[in-house]
Parts: C-alpha cells; sequence; structure tokens
C-alpha cells in the first residue's frame, strides 16, 4: 500500500504532507513522484513551503526497505541513477524559489533526513532525531547526499554521522547546525507558523532573490562566474517601487513592514 501527499494551502505558507504514517511515512515510488509533482506546482503567491510527515510519531524514516531491497535485486544501476524518483524528489525541493522548511516532529532517517537536510531551515520537537544510517544496511550513500552533509555540518562531523550511523538527537543536531530550531512537540506547529509569518512580512522578492545567491554559492560559484547575475538582480532590487515604499515607511517612522 503506497502513501500519498497531502497539500494545503494556509494564508502564505503551503503544507505538503508525507502521508504514509502506517509505515513512518517512508518513501516509495509513487510516493515520491507525488512529492515531486507538489514541489513543481507551487503557486507563485505562496510565500513559504512547509514540508511534514503525517501523524505524531514521524517526519520519515527513509526509503521503503520493500522498495529498496526491490531495486537492488535490478542491480546497483536502478538505485544510482541520476533519474531515480528518491533523486527527482530532492533535486525539485531543492529548486523551489521560496524558503523551505522541514517541520520535524520525529525520526528523519536515510532519505528522510535528506529531505529534511535539503530544506532552507529545519525546525523540530525536542523528541526529534536524524540518522544517516547507509553503512548500517551496507549501502554507499549518494555524492550529492554526502555533498550536503558535508556543507552543512562539515567534513569531521560528517563522517562522524556515517560511520557511526548514530541517531542525533534533536537539541544535539542543533548544536551540529543539522537543525535551525528546536521547540516542544506541542508548540511545533505553532512555531512553523511564526516562522512563516516573520519571513512572510519581508520583501517577498528580497527573500526569493536572496535564495538564488544561497544556491550559487552552495553550489560553489565564484563571484566571477555570477558577477552579471547579482548585477542584475541588484539592479533591479534597487528600482523596485517596493523598495521606496518600504524605505518611505522607515522614514515616515512606520517600521519596514
Amino acid at each position: 500500500m503506497s502513501g500519498a501527499v497531502e497539500v494545503r494551502r494556509e494564508g502564505a505558507a503551503l503544507w505538503i504532507t508525507l502521508s504514509a504514517p502506517e509505515r513512518g511515512n517512508s518513501l516509495d515510488v509513487p510516493l515520491l513522484d507525488a512529492l515531486t509533482a507538489a514541489l513543481r506546482a507551487i503557486p507563485e503567491d505562496a510565500r513559504v513551503l512547509l514540508l511534514r510527515g503525517a501523524g505524531s510519531r514521524h517526519f520519515c524514516t527513509g526509503y521503503h526497505l520493500p522498495t529498496l531491497l526491490a531495486e537492488l535485486e535490478q542491480g546497483p544501476s536502478v538505485v544510482d541513477d541520476a533519474n531515480h524518483p528518491l533523486e527527482q524528489a530532492l533535486r525539485a525541493l531543492d529548486a523551489v524559489a521560496v524558503p523551505t522548511v522541514a517541520v520535524i516532529q520525529g525520526p528523519a532517517y536515510g532519505a528522510g533526513c535528506e529531505l529534511a537536510l535539503t530544506c532552507d531551515l529545519r525546525l523540530a520537537a525536542e523528541e526529534a532525531s536524524l540518522c544517516m544510517p547507509p553503512t548500517k544496511l551496507g549501502i554507499l550513500y549518494s555524492y550529492t547526499g554526502l555533498s550536503r552533509l558535508v556543507r552543512l555540518v562539515g567534513a569531521a562531523r560528517a563522517k562522524q554521522l556515517i560511520y557511526t550511523a548514530d541517531p542525533v538527537p534533536a537539541p544535539e543536531a542543533a548544536r551540529m547546525g543539522l537543525v535551525s530550531e528546536v521547540v516542544p512537540r506541542a508548540g511545533l506547529e505553532e512555531a512553523a507558523r511564526a516562522l512563516v509569518a516573520r519571513i512572510a512580512a519581508n520583501s517577498a522578492r528580497a527573500v526569493a532573490d536572496h535564495k538564488t545567491l544561497f544556491r550559487w554559492i552552495e553550489d560553489g560559484r565564484a563571484y566571477a562566474e555570477v558577477a552579471e547575475e547579482v548585477r542584475a538582480l541588484r539592479a533591479a532590487c534597487f528600482a523596485s517601487p517596493e523598495l521606496a515604499e518600504r524605505v518611505g515607511r522607515l522614514r515616515h517612522g512606520r517600521g519596514g513592514r
């Protein structure tokens, strides 16, 4: 039985929920295809994307093991394919133009952990944990996944996470840089909505353009490669009527919002 993806609009936010709670919201091909489709169809006026797992126990326990075993029987090329449904979903999530937030109420393991790490921010309940278990299973993890982990926490901590396959509780994950903020589970959704409100109060254009710059930096692009594009973005920003309006508010003591 495959899970589904639920999409719900709430003001400035779009909530996408992985809905397979009977198996810890683990990922199979139909669920990943549905997730990719949802990520590619985000309304232009949405300001923040929130990704979560259904139920109160799990964010996502990883790639669905029976599906993985079936794929391994077909040979490693199936798992390593750049067009694999998991890779497509990760690329679609990475390409979302607005800030993305993983709302992690419980374990985020393996592919579920990578989904969370692909988001811009990770808001976790105190009871949540993150884990990268490929060495426990005997699997060589993807190069892009390891690269993302190294960018977030550095090579030394990434090696510790991969070599030991130890689960990391949310408070420790926050200290490592895996998690942006930790809150009590009862207040997780409220904290997510408050975060949306803070982001949405700012300039949509400036937030989106900054996300573009962050993506280029994370991709290792040197300034010389993107200088013309950066100048074009900045010129459009400074010519924006919104900038003049916000500066005018500051001049008249009404704040920048």
